[in-house]
């Protein structure tokens, strides 16, 4: 190898560690992993919280968990507009902000009430805030819930602040949704979107002193681009577990206000049919096929009574949604969202009328459950009860 080739291989080496010169390494950011927002109607002013993590101890901890407290870094400010109160930040943070990894967005609810479509087009403006960011909102103080630590001490990534939207299926629990999945729903002419709330439970867990703990609580229900109000959490897990099939329920069967047994079930999606009558408005019919398994058998009873109040239970259950529902103009089974694609006439008319929500306590005319118990879990049956 020549003296020329030489040179010039060195020359192609510093002119490649060169193009680095200008990137941060990653103790020298403050990586902010979620934005939490809230409005003042009195004074017209918003506030930006914002929490931020820096990775500056990562290459000490060698694999292992450090055993030092990690602390939370939590900024907020006041502004005007959104990107006033954003920008106010900047000045005061060192090392500077990157918005690149934020993966939470949380919604006050005055903000909801009142700023809730400028939010929106803001956030969608926005190139640095992605479309997956999970969409949260709560009632609690969004400092406390950005200061809250996940168990055993662990940063507020391992909190369901940070979680992002599950692949795999969930129990007892309310799902995540993402900013695109939730703009997806909330601009079809007839959808129902929904954002699951977020809350700060103090008594679940101890240590010397109360842990707290965030969790996902109920649904804020959007319907043709209105907020209508919340549902419950055991509605709200009702219908992700409905829409969802890869969630599973546990479900105690009830008699009299005495348990009889208790099940885990698991739903396929609900087969919707509708009527045609020449009404202006849907009605249906559901059915569901689910699968349970037996978990606790609480009181003996003949196996085929216990199939069918099961049956006669979960019908009952999803016919109380429904009209929980209906009575705060809600579309919690996405009925219309269905049913305006095949009939885009009557939706037009209906886009006309004065009352535009479109079910009734007589549009939903029956609920068919058909369950299959697959699992006893050592439990015995006689072979003829079954």
């Amino acid at each position: 190898m020549n003296n020329k080739t030489i040179k010039l291989m060195i020359l192609v080496s510093i002119l490649a560690l060169a193009g680095c010169t200008g990137s941060k390494n990653i103790q020298d950011l403050t990586y902010i992993v979620a934005i939490g927002l809230d409005y003042d109607e009195t004074k017209d002013e918003y506030t930006a919280y914002i929490q931020g993590l820096n990775f500056a101890n990562v290459a000490k901890q060698e694999g292992s968990r450090s055993t030092d407290p990690i602390p939370t870094f939590v900024g907020s400010a006041k502004g005007k507009t959104l990107n006033m109160a954003v920008s106010n930040l900047y000045k005061v943070s060192r090392p500077p902000l990157f918005f690149g990894h934020t993966k939470t967005l949380v919604l006050s609810r005055n903000l909801l009430k009142y700023k809730f479509r400028e939010v929106l087009q803001d956030v969608g403006r926005n190139r640095s805030l992605r479309p997956s960011l999970e969409l949260l909102v709560t009632d609690t103080d969004i400092e406390e819930i950005f200061s809250t630590k996940g168990l055993f001490d662990y940063p507020p990534v391992y909190t369901v602040l940070l979680t992002e939207e599950k692949s795999e299926g969930i129990q007892n629990d309310i799902d995540s949704t993402s900013l695109m999945h939730f703009l997806r729903e909330y601009y079809e002419p007839m959808g129902t979107a929904m954002i699951p709330n977020i809350k700060i439970d103090h008594h679940s867990w101890y240590a010397d002193q109360e842990v707290a703990s965030l969790y996902l609580d109920a649904y804020s229900v959007f319907q043709d681009e209105t907020l209508k109000g919340e549902i419950s959490a055991t509605d709200s897990m009702t219908v992700d577990w409905l829409q969802n099939k890869r969630n599973t329920l546990d479900y105690a069967l009830e008699e009299g206000g005495e348990i009889l047994s208790t099940f885990k079930l698991s739903a396929g999606k609900p087969k919707m049919k509708y009527e045609e009558d020449g009404a202006n408005f849907p009605k249906f019919s559901l059915e569901v096929n689910v699968e349970a398994e037996l978990l606790e058998k609480i009181k003996d009873i003949p196996f085929e009574e216990l199939h069918a109040k099961l049956q006669d239970s979960l019908e009952e259950k999803i016919k109380k949604v429904y009209q929980n529902g209906i009575e705060k103009n809600m579309d919690l089974f996405d009925v219309g969202e269905r049913w305006y694609r095949f009939h885009p006439v009557k939706y037009h008319e209906l886009e006309k009328s004065e009352d535009r929500f479109y079910l009734s306590d007589s549009s939903l005319k029956q609920v068919k459950v058909k369950v299959e118990i697959k699992h006893f879990n050592a439990y015995r049956y006689l072979k003829e009860t079954r």
